[in-house]
């Protein structure tokens, strides 16, 4: 496993060299962030037993650090448990709801089809996995009003350095700060048990996560999700509780085999636990933690599609039910990014005890889970429900600086995506044409081709699955090639209607060329450390626009020419929410926008994501479906893995936001003017240009009554970058309106891409 804390210094390190003296870099003070391969398998997948009461504890016998390898078969089947790979616990991916594949294939096996309960047995090395992998059936006390959950005070602190034993901390507030890639989150927890009982416990341990969330939307007071995805977990291990002592600075030399009892001076807090698992009363503990935000997720996070983009880190978006609960009075400090409002990013350090009901009923009296909806339920091998007994995650604003990418990268990007997308409908129409000829042989009871093309269409699969990205370096260098400038184009049929009918007067062209529009992310005013002066200039550009009138065949000198009522541009904030499966494929602006070619001409924009992606794919599932009832699924056999990608497209969501610009200007001017349409009136065809140049600084909602110039749009609402990940896309565009004389709309749509350029 690699330890990507190792791999970079803190953007502060050089503000720390003052009047001659070095303070000690992070590799020269912590020696781990992340553990090794080794560390994981010696702690958290030991084969340790787990004592049934407290006496038995005192006759511990030693860890067994022998490697999980020799765990035989049989061991690993009694564990009644599915395994979860190494790589998730540091910086894996998880899915907690009803879109775990895996944990959904396996569960069959753990509990039998019909159980309702999930067996982590302790005589084994996995059940603290089977426990971590599904943290979401727990019942959770944290937010219940019980004497054991309200007895147990968390309370999670941020530092400005590593902190160590001794040493007097500085305190920083992460609620002001915003973080990217690289950026170390220091701080400790401190944990204290007010009642006058020893609460004993399972499982201590202190993360820094990363979750995509979909919260209830019938119940508003529900906090249990309907939808998680911990997309990013790195576990402290010093910081989490363990069997072995973990040295956690270079300069500690703690023997790895004893966990002595360890003091602060500064506040007289115990900095472990003891052999027994319990937090005694009248004692405050603190455990001290460090991460490292990485520079991407692991590849396992878009295991089934492979995809850069989805591997990168998501901004904060939203917030979720869990951080309105735990900090209710951040409802007031809300950021508006216009993310959907049962949906959240969000990140942040957690501290989780874990425990089963039965140690704490006799003290605390009975606790009650029944009125959790849970599929099915944590127990152990003697039937006592594993339970968490208190949590706090403190969160923090991550939004990650943008990658600007090469024109070739680019290119090759624009490609790729554009071979996977045609890639997939092509696999779609083979299933679907294949499946027809079977229908067609079986009516002319021709069984034996039916039979050949069942065959057939399994190994076409196969191919398929071998040849996934067929990228081809002839496209690839045609696209190099060009030094034509290319346009995006939408084109409008005129017509001249009448009672007898409609005649045409020809066809209009509304063209601009084809380019990104790049706009500097400004965050909110409370995260700006450093001026954004030099940023604001590119929240102004100019787009141009050319005008093509071609007149009809066989027309005489005297056709009319269009005449234009207005131009209005609007920035249209796109966010696509998958429920349930992974988003297969990458989406860009030229995969989606600019398709229709006369369905334009009414009011209602009919060229959006929802016409031009998931429409297509809902017919083509239907048609699919059809040929499975028709065939069953014995004979039409079709790929698990296309299945999931359909229904993915399919059930996509769409949250589109238009935003007015008040502030534009058309070739100088502030107000449109049918005049500055000058036409050049050649045989066949006419030809026209204006530049619109618009302003974000001045971008209003819909609606918004108060004067645009009192405010800039960035201090009233906060667009994120753009990004892409296996559940969530953002996307911005400039939405170009031409409305003609007979109220005709003719509309264009331009990229823009938001981008964190600043350290």
């Amino acid at each position: 496993m690699v330890n990507p804390s190792l791999n970079a210094e803190s953007s502060d390190e050089s503000k720390q060299r003052v009047a001659g003296q070095v303070k000690p870099s992070f590799d020269e003070t912590i020696s781990s962030i992340l553990p090794s391969y080794s560390m994981f398998t010696s702690t958290i997948r030991m084969n340790a037993t787990v004592p049934e009461n407290e006496d038995s504890n005192d006759n511990n016998p030693p860890p067994d650090y022998t490697d999980t390898n020799s765990i035989n078969s049989d061991d690993r089947r009694t564990s009644l448990s599915s395994s979860l790979p190494a790589g998730q616990l540091s910086l894996g991916a998880s899915d907690s709801a009803n879109t775990r594949t895996t944990a959904g294939e396996d569960e069959d096996f753990i509990t039998g089809s019909n159980s309702d309960f999930i067996v982590a047995d302790e005589n084994t090395g996995s059940w603290r996995e089977t426990i971590l992998d599904n943290i979401h059936r727990l019942p959770n006390l944290t937010f219940e009003s019980h004497k054991i959950s309200e007895a147990v005070k968390l309370e999670i602190q941020f530092t400005k350095d590593i902190c160590e034993i001794g040493v007097k901390p500085e305190h920083v507030d992460p609620s002001l700060f915003e973080y990217k890639q690289g950026d170390f989150l220091n701080g400790y927890i401190k944990i204290q048990n007010t009642s006058d009982k020893a609460i004993p416990f399972e499982m201590f341990y202190l993360l820094f996560e990363g979750n995509f969330m979909i919260a209830n939307k019938i119940d508003r007071s529900d906090k249990h999700p309907v939808k998680i995805r911990k997309f990013l977990e790195m576990f402290d291990f010093s910081g989490s509780w363990n069997e072995a002592h973990i040295n956690r600075l270079v300069t500690d030399v703690g023997n790895p085999y004893r966990c002595c009892d360890i003091f602060d001076p500064i506040d007289g807090s115990y900095l472990s636990f003891d052999v027994k698992r319990t937090i005694y009363p009248k004692r405050v503990y603190k455990r001290f933690f460090t991460f490292r935000i990485p520079d991407n997720l692991l590849d396992s996070e878009c295991n089934e599609h492979g995809l850069s983009k989805h591997v990168e880190i998501p901004p904060t978006m939203g917030m979720s039910r869990w951080e309105l609960g735990h900090f209710p009075e951040r409802e007031h400090n809300r950021i508006k990014d216009f993310s959907l409002l049962d949906t959240s990013i969000s990140y942040g350090v957690m501290a989780r005890f874990i425990g089963r009901k039965s140690t704490w009923e006799d003290d605390f009296g009975k606790i009650n889970t029944s009125a959790y909806t849970i599929d099915k339920r944590l127990i152990n091998s003697k039937g006592d429900e594993y339970i968490i007994l208190k949590e706090l995650t403190n969160y923090v604003r991550v939004i990650e600086r943008t990658r600007i990418p090469t024109d070739n990268e680019r290119l090759m990007k624009l490609l790729e995506n554009k071979l996977m997308y045609n890639n997939l409908v092509s696999r779609i129409k083979e299933k679907i044409e294949a499946g027809k000829k079977m229908v067609k042989s079986i009516e002319n009871n021709e069984f034996d081709t039916t039979v050949d093309i069942g065959r057939q269409l399994t190994e076409t699969e196969i191919e398929l699955a071998k040849c996934k990205q067929s990228y081809k370096r002839d496209a690839y260098r045609d696209i190099k090639a060009k030094n034509v400038v290319e346009n995006y184009e939408v084109f409008l049929p005129l017509l001249k209607r009448s009672l007898t009918g409609s005649k045409n007067i020809g066809t209009l062209k509304l063209s601009s060329i084809k380019q990104e529009y790049c706009v500097f992310y400004i965050p909110p005013a409370r995260f700006r450390e450093h001026s954004i002066d030099e940023i604001i200039p590119s929240w102004k550009f100019d787009i141009p626009l050319d005008l093509t009138f071609s007149f009809p065949v066989g027309s005489s000198s005297s056709v009319t020419l269009p005449s234009i009522k207005s131009i209005i541009p609007e920035l249209v904030v796109s966010t696509v929410r998958s429920s349930r499966m992974p988003i297969p494929i990458e989406f860009n602006h030229d995969l989606i926008y600019n398709k229709q070619v006369d369905n334009n001409r009414g009011y209602k924009d009919e060229d959006t994501f929802q016409k031009n992606i998931i429409i297509p794919f809902q017919k083509l599932s239907s048609e699919l479906y059809s040929l499975c009832k028709t065939l069953g699924a014995e004979n039409f056999k079709l790929e698990k893995q296309l299945v999931d990608d359909v229904k993915s497209i399919c059930e996509l969501e769409e949250k589109k936001m238009n935003l007015c610009i008040p502030d534009t200007k058309y070739n100088d001017n502030t107000k449109f003017n049918s005049k500055m349409i000058k036409w050049d009136v050649k045989e066949s065809t006419a030809t026209a240009s204006i530049n619109v140049g618009v302003n974000l600084e001045s971008l209003v909602i819909k609606g918004f009554q108060g004067s645009h110039t009192l405010m800039k749009s960035y201090d009233r609402f906060n667009l994120v970058p753009d990004f892409q990940s296996c559940f969530m896309t953002r996307s911005y565009h400039i939405r170009i309106t031409l409305l003609l004389s007979n109220n005709d709309h003719l509309r264009i749509k331009v990229p823009v891409r938001i981008q964190k350029i600043t350290t």
